[in-house]
């Protein structure tokens, strides 16, 4: 568990110091996977998912995302 923790904690800390740029821009104000008001919870986890620009609330929904991330796109507004 503790590896999994750090393994999440590194992922994070990481994809904050990356760069979005040229990435089609996340249109929601809410993490794609639970719903959750971004910044609640701290500084949104930001990644990209080919081009596009995904914001979670939290390490642990960006797990879910990648185990169906075309269940979340589907959710974003074309």
């Amino acid at each position: 568990m503790r590896r999994l923790l750090a393994a999440l904690a590194m992922a994070f800390a990481l994809s904050a110091c990356s760069s979005t740029g040229g990435a089609k821009p996340y249109p929601l104000d809410t993490c794609v996977v639970s719903g959750t008001k971004l910044g609640s919870m701290g500084d949104p986890l930001v990644i990209v998912h080919e081009g596009q620009e995904i914001k979670f609330c939290c390490p642990p929904c960006k797990v879910e995302f990648d185990k169906d991330p075309a269940k979340f796109l589907e959710m974003l507004p074309k």
